[in-house]
């Protein structure tokens, strides 16, 4: 499909979901107000488990459709923001729960340095080293609630 009449494809269904869901609106707003009624009678019990079955296939085939096109991606190029913190609390306050975090012990130095990657901001703080890198890698796991197993020893890069 050319590009223009994928566009214009996509531009038709949104136009489509926006009209649905206005009358979707209203649909579920009626079905609000018969779920209300405390008594139906058999013939309206019967009715409502129709409409209760159309709107399970209904959702099984908006689930296909939307799964069938997750394999579809956009591909942004987006550099992240790299921010330096000179004050462990800051970087604490910021990196914590990071996605990743990875760091690098200077042993001859007794320093280190910590990256965190955290919604899409990459954050760096540079200190005087606890003890050891073992004993780093856990207490960077605690302080910064991330799973020890997803604290690397090394240097988050850009690009």
């Amino acid at each position: 499909m050319a590009d223009k009449s994928l566009s214009e494809a996509l531009d038709s269904v949104l136009k489509s979901l926006r009209k649905f869901e206005a009358d979707f609106g209203v649909l579920t707003g009626r079905l609000r107000e018969i779920g209300g009624i405390s008594s139906l009678s058999v013939d309206e019990a019967e009715k409502l488990k129709s409409v209760k079955a159309h709107l399970s296939t209904f959702q099984r085939e908006i689930s296909d459709v939307v799964n069938y096109g997750s394999h579809v991606t956009t591909q942004v190029s987006v550099v992240p923001l790299a921010i330096r913190c000179k004050n462990w609390e800051d970087f604490k306050s910021h990196a914590f729960n990071a996605n990743t975090l990875s760091f690098l012990y200077r042993d001859e130095e007794k320093t280190f340095q910590v990256d965190a990657f955290k919604e899409g901001k990459v954050y760096t703080y540079s200190g005087k080293i606890p003890s050891g890198a073992k004993l780093l890698r856990t207490w960077l796991s605690k302080e910064l609630g991330v799973a020890e197993e997803e604290v690397l020893e090394g240097l988050l890069t850009i690009g």
